[in-house]
């Protein structure tokens, strides 16, 4: 009997840890589904998902992407193309997406609170 309990629990061992690792890639691909979705400027800027690291279980993850910029500044070169950067945070309870916030460009990350709201509270 003893011997058939450490054999079950050889077996269900690994199922464990697998259960782990499949939330951790539900989760990257939700939060670049997500970075997608998203991103105001689809049209006129592509964004191209370059990159994303995880937390264990992927509880928190950031995604990288870059934005192919079409319609430079006018201090630009017309023929040459502006690379910018972009990143975004999604945090999750299991499978659950609990938070998302734009880390770059400054123009989508949240602002933090100024000194001013501090002396109106």
């Amino acid at each position: 009997m003893n011997r058939m309990s450490s054999l079950l629990l050889l077996l269900a061992l690994p199922l464990v840890t697998l259960a782990g690792c499949t939330s951790y890639y539900k989760n990257v691909e939700a939060c670049k589904g997500k970075m997608i979705a998203d991103y105001p400027d689809a049209a006129s800027a592509p964004l191209k998902i370059t990159g994303s690291n995880a937390a264990y279980h992927g509880s928190r993850v950031i995604v990288h992407a870059t934005i192919d910029d079409r319609n430079p500044p006018p201090a630009a070169s017309k023929t040459k193309k502006v690379t910018k950067y972009a990143a975004a945070e999604c945090t999750f309870s299991e499978q659950s997406m609990t938070n998302f916030q734009w880390l770059l460009p400054a123009k989508l990350a949240p602002k933090p609170p100024s000194d001013d709201d501090a002396d109106t509270e």
